[in-house]
Formats: structure tokens, C-alpha cells, sequence
């Protein structure tokens, strides 16, 4: 792995995950993952597939997601750069318990379970500090779940703008902005609707003169009549 990736600011230690492990903790870490580049539509890794180990976005986005009996697609998380991903099997075993697909061209960075084992054997306390990552993901899990169920589909994609314009870091102009480089379908799956809807979402947040649209660009005009639809 790149050496700017642990000594520059946007490094391992950003991810909740590894937020609480020693600079030569990470470096450790960093001499026997491998990197892994993935084109659009890739799929990453596949439900029930034997468990090989953890990944961490560095560029791209990738979608995790179940496929129920009939094949209805449910989107649980959409990760983003420097995130973990397939970390909650490491501890609990068995397969990968859900499939992963590259949204877009993505790198990400591939630790293998045994190599990692090892090192928590020789280093425990790296479980430990790991703790703090797994709880912040279990909060974030628990507050979509409460969010599918008691708020209606313009008030979630509401919270989902707003977490995306964050992540794009334009959230401070004057007309905060962020780009749909996702589809919409995948978009609806993620706040549990249906693309139909997601699309009658979007233009009553238009009508209503909350945000406009160009493009895959989403511009929001009342950013605080955003974040009221969001509470």
C-alpha cells in the first residue's frame, strides 16, 4: 500500500474502524493487504461465498446488498472512500453473509482474514480498539432501520442528501451541491422505495423549492427546509 496513504491526512486512521490503532498498528496492518481495483458493476464478493477477508474503499463506491427469494434487491449500506466493508464476518465467522458490487471504477484495499487474525493474536489489543468502529457502524445500521420505518420517503432522501453533501464536502457553499454518481434504483433500494417514488420524491423537494436539479447534480436552494425534512 501506498505510504502517503498513512502518513497524509486521509488515511486508515479516518475509518472508524482503525480510528484508535498506533500509526505501526497500521503499518502493520498495511504490509500484507493487497490492492484491489474493480470496474462498474464488478461484483465484489457474493452472499454464502467462503469468507476471505475485509475491505476498505479508498476510491469509487460500492453497494452491499441482499437478494431475497425472489430476487427483490435490498441495499444496505452505499460505501463511500475510507470505508470498511465484510468486517462484521472476521469475528463472527462463517461466509460473507451479503454480496458487494463496485457502483463505479473503485480501489479498494484487501485484508485477508488470517493474515489479520494473526496479528490480533500476537497484538490483542487491537480487538479492543476496534470496539469503538464496530459501535458507531451498529448506531448508523439502527438509525436506517428507524428511518425506513417511521419517516416517509421525502424526509429519508431528505437525510440522505444531506449525508451525501456532506461526504462531498460542499455543504459550506452557497448552494451546497452533490452529484448522483449512483443510480436511482440503487438509491431507492438504500431508503427502502422503489425508483417510481424516489422520482416523485425528488420533484416535490423541486416544487417546493427545496433543491434543484441539473443533471446528476442536485443543488439545494433551502438548505434549512433540507435538514427540517430530514429530522
Amino acid at each position: 500500500m501506498p505510504r502517503k496513504l498513512i502518513e497524509n491526512k486521509d488515511t486508515l486512521r479516518d475509518i472508524p474502524l482503525f480510528s484508535e490503532l498506533s500509526i505501526e498498528q497500521l503499518r502493520k496492518i498495511s504490509s500484507f493487504s493487497k490492492l484491489k481495483s474493480f470496474d462498474k458493476h464488478d461484483r465484489i464478493f457474493n452472499e454464502e461465498e467462503f469468507y476471505l477477508g475485509f475491505y476498505i474503499l479508498l476510491k469509487g463506491s460500492v453497494k452491499v446488498f441482499k437478494l431475497s427469494r425472489n430476487g427483490k434487491e435490498s441495499v444496505l449500506h452505499i460505501i463511500r472512500q475510507l470505508t470498511a466493508f465484510a468486517d462484521i464476518p472476521l469475528f463472527e465467522g462463517g461466509n460473507y453473509p451479503v454480496s458487494a458490487e463496485a457502483l463505479e471504477e473503485s480501489l479498494t484495499l484487501f485484508i485477508p482474514k488470517e493474515k489479520f487474525l494473526e496479528l490480533i493474536y500476537t497484538e490483542p489489543d487491537i480487538s479492543l480498539k476496534m470496539l469503538a468502529g464496530f459501535a458507531k457502524r451498529l448506531k448508523s445500521l439502527i438509525s436506517q432501520l428507524e428511518d425506513i420505518s417511521s419517516k416517509e420517503v421525502p424526509n429519508r432522501l431528505a437525510k440522505y442528501l444531506l449525508k451525501e453533501i456532506k461526504t462531498a464536502g460542499t455543504e459550506n457553499l452557497p448552494e451546497p451541491f452533490v452529484k448522483l454518481t449512483i443510480p436511482k434504483s440503487t438509491i431507492a433500494a438504500y431508503i427502502g422505495t422503489i425508483t417510481e417514488t424516489l422520482s416523485r420524491s425528488f420533484k416535490k423537494l423541486q416544487d417546493e423549492g427545496i433543491i434543484r436539479v441539473n443533471g446528476k447534480k442536485i443543488f439545494v436552494k433551502d438548505l434549512k427546509g433540507l435538514k427540517e425534512l430530514a429530522k
